[in-house]
């Protein structure tokens, strides 16, 4: 239960980045500019999947820093610790995926539910580390979507 509040408070922080619409002319000569605009908005948006990109990956290898250090405190407080990482993991794969491309996005979606996953586990049964194969498939399906 309490990994479900840290994820709510963390998601409820931080709103969406708002966007502004480009101020628009009803003039002729402003059709090039707006052509141009449209043009020119399909680099930014491989721009922000690589940035997008680079925060996943580094929340991923973050993450998993983090979840190794608690683990190695022991329970009950260091795999309660482990829990709260893994949600908070998957926290970050949703805020940063937001505005990435389809196949970024999905791929950052099943890291974050495996990550979610991991959480679940190690409440259920915080004595046993349960797999992380289904996490290590699914960053690897990140990667391959990121270097696309």
């Amino acid at each position: 239960m309490s990994s479900v509040l840290i994820l709510s408070a963390l998601t409820a922080c931080d709103p969406a980045p708002k966007t502004e619409a480009a101020p628009t002319a009803a003039t002729a000569t402003s059709a090039p500019a707006a052509t141009t605009a449209a043009t020119s908005a399909a680099p930014t948006t491989d721009t922000a999947t690589k940035k997008a990109c680079d925060k996943l990956i580094k929340a991923v290898a973050d993450t998993a820093a983090q979840a190794a250090a608690s683990e190695k405190i022991g329970p009950p407080a260091g795999y309660i610790a482990v829990s709260t990482q893994y949600i908070a993991g998957s926290a970050a794969m949703a805020e940063y995926a937001i505005g990435t491309s389809p196949e970024v996005s999905a791929a950052a979606k099943k890291v974050g539910d495996a990550m979610h996953g991991l959480d679940e586990a190690w409440n259920a049964n915080p004595k046993k580390a349960p797999s992380k194969a289904k996490l290590d498939d699914a960053v690897k399906e990140l990667k391959t979507a990121c270097a696309a």
